[in-house]
């Protein structure tokens, strides 16, 4: 039953995926390639709490990560589609490995300061072993999850060289999944585009 939702909810995301590419305007040429790297920790709370300093509780679990991407400008917009592909390795309280592919929209300002754009990703999250921080915190988990991201993206002097801090989490989704937990995370890294 669980496989089945998640296998429903992930073509469902392609879909609405392809049909916003094929509707943009730009060729295809006009997406671009890119690839990061980052570390972060999880915290014990949830991700409520990530958002409140004054809530935050480290887990002693940290991440590794890379990621390969591609975006594409939706028409003349300051918004763009993308899909990641992201392998995390776990480390501490937990050792595994974690798939992680979210489609995403990321949003460029009009006035690029320090803030080059800011992101928000949604897709499916695979852990090579059940996570111990979400068994330590709910009691049971599973290695299929909902993931999502949100994300700040800033500009460094190199025109395709940018930073960026991430809340990384994976969970049932509302009840998507059965088993009612979940974890979250903060990244930081490098994006260098192609």
């Amino acid at each position: 039953m669980v496989w089945a939702l998640g296998t429903r909810f992930n073509l469902a995301m392609a879909a609405v995926f392809a049909a916003l590419l094929l509707a943009a305007e730009p060729a295809r040429a006009e997406g671009q390639w890119y690839a990061s790297g980052s570390i972060g920790t999880l915290i014990e709370g949830s991700w409520h709490d990530a958002l409140n300093p004054n809530n935050v509780e480290f887990a002693d679990s940290h991440m590794l990560a890379a990621a390969v991407g591609w975006e594409r400008p939706i028409g003349d917009s300051r918004f763009a589609l993308g899909v990641e592909a992201q392998l995390i390795a776990h480390a501490g309280t937990q050792d595994h490995f974690e798939l992680s592919v979210p489609l995403t929209l990321r949003y460029r300002p009009i006035h690029v300061g320090r803030v080059a754009s800011y992101a928000g990703g949604l897709g499916l999250s695979y852990a090579t072993k059940v996570p111990q921080v979400e068994i330590d915190r709910n009691g049971a988990s599973q290695r299929l999850f909902v993931h999502w991201l949100a994300e700040v993206e800033f500009a460094l002097p190199s025109p395709d060289l940018t930073a960026f801090v991430r809340l990384h989490h994976r969970s049932d989704g509302y009840g998507l999944f059965e088993v009612d937990a979940g974890s979250t995370g903060y990244l930081i890294g490098l994006r260098k585009r192609f």
